[in-house]
């Protein structure tokens, strides 16, 4: 269901015109900077799009650059780009420093610094390294399968010393928050682990939110909303947890090996709905505001750079984010697709800045262009399963 609900998304938002006219194969308007969103990096794709970008004049910019043209402090350049990269995923280091550095390009970073650990020793080998023959492409390429799949501090502080990334804010832990006391899934292996950890909903235990695999397999996960959203957050009392925590428990992870276990689990809990509270209007601002704040302090503090730019996760926000937002000194926040707004504008407003999917990098103007048609195909083929 939910892979139909996207195939049918590109098509729906081009009868609503969210698109800019250069992806169904128009001009890119003089003054016009497209803003696209990427998240890991593989060499091919990757390669692929800097490739195409390099071959037809394109230019990137920086963070500070592309907000001062939409001051209308400067022109815009001919043929500019953002490439905004959200999460700060390993892969950044890995793959997309050396390609960018070869094509002379840079992209914007959105970090989690909560989300973030510091690995002292040895930096990470490189594409470039696989490129040379110095080291074995898996070595690189396996780098997000296990815990290091954000970026370590050491490479942000690293990467910060060149023209490469401009490090800007995701918030402090991109974090999900249960709303209401409907059960809609569990705490598995998997739910627990890498880019999934991200949509797994915070776990309240006394004084302290549970992350990833601080979460005890087996818990219920109820409705949930983003963390910037207007939802009110709903704390369920901890025992309704202990009988599927139990349960985990006693296979560990090979209890999720069986093909009944999410049955076995919600026996556990059959006819039970959690009590619990809900956070007042004021909780709810102090923390979006720790978010906002201490995130913004965090990545400012190793990369001894200010940071002024903002990317919601999951693109929600509410009148209290953004109010919060403005109040902590950011002057700019990033969404996806905005109504009306194909490409935000000189003028436009910066507290919903539109970037669309990286996949169209190549339906820009220029030799070699592709076809909206031949981007769906291989999107579809990705989300299906198949082979393009």
């Amino acid at each position: 269901m939910q892979n139909l609900k996207e195939a049918w998304e590109v098509p729906r938002d081009l009868l609503l015109r969210r698109y800019p006219p250069f992806v169904t194969g128009g001009p890119l308007s003089r003054g016009d900077i497209p803003v696209f969103v990427l998240h890991g990096a593989e060499p091919r794709p990757l390669g692929r799009q800097l490739q195409y970008l390099s071959d037809n004049g394109y230019r990137t910019l920086g963070a500070d650059e592309y907000i001062g043209i939409l001051l209308g402090g400067r022109p815009a350049p001919d043929r500019a780009v953002l490439l905004t990269f959200d999460d700060g995923r390993a892969s950044l280091w890995s793959v997309a420093q050396p390609l960018l550095h070869r094509f002379g390009m840079r992209a914007v970073v959105f970090l989690i610094p909560g989300r973030m650990r510091s690995r002292p020793g040895p930096l990470r080998a490189t594409w470039a390294e696989v490129e040379s023959g110095r080291i074995d492409a898996a070595a690189v390429l396996c780098r997000e399968d296990g815990p290091g799949a954000l970026l370590s501090w050491e490479e942000v502080e690293r990467l910060s010393k060149t023209d490469l990334f401009d490090f800007q804010c995701h918030t402090l832990t991109h974090a999900r928050i249960h709303v209401g006391p409907e059960v809609e899934g569990f705490v598995t292996p998997w739910s627990r682990r890498g880019y999934a950890a991200l949509d797994q909903p915070l776990i309240h235990d006394g004084e302290r939110d549970l992350l990833g695999e601080d979460a005890p397999l087996g818990t219920p996960l109820l409705r949930s909303a983003p963390r910037t959203s207007e939802e009110l957050r709903f704390y369920e009392d901890p025992e309704f947890r202990d009988g599927c925590v139990n349960e985990a428990a006693r296979g560990g992870e090979d209890f999720f090996l069986r093909p009944d276990w999410e049955k076995t689990l919600q026996g556990r809990i059959s006819g039970q709905r959690p009590r619990g509270r809900v956070e007042t209007p004021e909780q709810r601002a102090r923390a979006i505001e720790k978010e906002l704040v201490e995130s913004k302090r965090l990545i400012e503090e190793h990369t001894n750079r200010p940071v002024s730019q903002l990317c919601y996760p999951w693109h929600a926000f509410g009148p209290t984010a953004q109010a919060l937002a403005r109040e902590a000194g950011y002057r700019a926040a990033f969404c996806g697709k905005v109504p009306g707004v194909p490409i935000t504008r000189s003028g436009g407003d910066l507290q919903r800045i539109a970037r669309i999917g990286e996949d169209y990098i190549e339906l820009l103007p220029g030799r070699g262009r592709g076809t909206l048609r031949g981007i769906l195909r291989r999107k579809w083929a990705r989300r299906f399963g198949r082979s393009a």
